[in-house]
């Protein structure tokens, strides 16, 4: 991510943060983590409005795969990303208003294209990385923080934040793709460590 580029998502993500507070003054309060996928809680995501027709994310090859989704809210597209508990599992935060969640791969929908990738490990370091996810991140409220989310502490996670923490703190990998105070989607798809199989457009 350029300088500039990041400089802009800082203030997009201050003026997010901003204006989610405000808006938290009127929310209603977040559902259970694991809903019922028919709910509209369940369903709804950062990435509400972004597409028409959403597809199904499906499963994974391997327990601790990444996927990546395009996202945006009015303010900018800022992608969305989640992690494979088992290969058919995924954990997430599916945005505002939502807590992080456990949810099955088939019935899961977002916008494409929609990415798949494993992470430069092995697989007992992907397994490890998925627990924690799993043990240690659902039913979190969602972070408005974007640009200190790694370095907040986790009683809340937005998705790339959950995703970065789990392999950060699980086994030490670094899945940032450009370093520096935050981790977005793309950070993690591009670094280094990820390297996509599969896409769903």
């Amino acid at each position: 991510m350029s300088k500039i580029r990041r400089s802009l998502a800082s203030s997009v993500a201050a003026a997010v943060v901003a204006g989610t507070a405000m808006a938290g003054l009127f929310a209603v309060p977040a559902q259970a983590a694991e809903a019922d996928a028919s709910s509209p809680i369940a369903i709804a995501s950062s990435d509400d409005g972004a597409c028409k027709t959403k597809k199904t994310v499906g499963n994974a090859r391997n327990k601790g795969d990444v996927f990546h989704s395009y996202a945006k809210t009015a303010i900018f597209k800022h992608n969305h990303v989640g992690i494979y508990y088992t290969t058919k599992t995924i954990v997430e935060a599916p945005g505002k208003d939502s807590k992080s969640r456990s949810v099955t791969a088939s019935t899961l929908k977002k916008c494409g294209p929609i990415y798949k990738m494993y992470v430069k490990a092995k697989q007992s370091s992907r397994d490890k990385a998925a627990n924690y996810a799993y043990n240690n991140y659902r039913g979190k409220e969602y972070d408005t923080n974007f640009a200190l989310n790694k370095s907040s502490d986790s009683k809340k996670l937005n998705c790339s934040e959950l995703v970065w923490k789990a392999y950060k703190n699980a086994v030490d990998i670094e899945l940032d793709g450009d370093g520096g105070p935050a981790v977005f989607p793309d950070d993690i798809k591009d670094d280094g460590s990820t390297v996509v199989y599969a896409t769903i457009k």
